[in-house]
């Protein structure tokens, strides 16, 4: 359980999505760095599995649906499984969060997805402070 009321949250942290990637090694320690100070802050880490379909890179239970290899979901996590390109939805990430009492978001995701629009929508709707981290190299916390 969380000791803060903040989240981070991975959206794109499947091996598909950042295997893909030609700075695969550079986002991946920048990630590193955010998951790594928001663990030291005390924050609720979530990592999102997005469920994919038939023949896609992110099909359910292939090598591309697993979280990429840098992340790991530790017992204090929340490893949570979406269908939806909004996180909230079907998921019971909300309740997830209200019940650790979380109230404000960090999402972190690759430029331009469309399940980070989704989702800091929905959470933004729900009463959530929402942070989107997707540009931003330094962990949180820092200047």
């Amino acid at each position: 359980m969380s000791s803060t009321t903040a989240a981070l949250v991975l959206l794109t942290a499947q091996r598909h999505h950042l295997e893909a990637l030609p700075d695969e090694r550079v986002v991946a320690r920048a990630w590193q760095a955010q998951v790594e100070a928001a663990r030291t802050a005390g924050h609720l880490i979530v990592h999102v599995q997005w469920e994919g379909a038939p023949g896609t890179p992110g099909e359910t239970f292939s090598r591309g649906w697993v979280l990429h290899p840098d992340f790991r979901s530790e017992a204090s996590d929340l490893l949570l499984r979406a269908t939806e390109p909004d996180a909230f939805s079907h998921s019971g990430l909300d309740a997830a969060l209200r019940e650790r009492g979380v109230r404000e978001l960090h999402l972190l995701a690759l430029p331009g997805v469309q399940v980070l629009a989704a989702t800091a929508a929905t959470a933004r709707a729900l009463g959530y402070r929402v942070e989107v981290l997707e540009d931003r190299p330094a962990p949180l916390g820092t200047p």
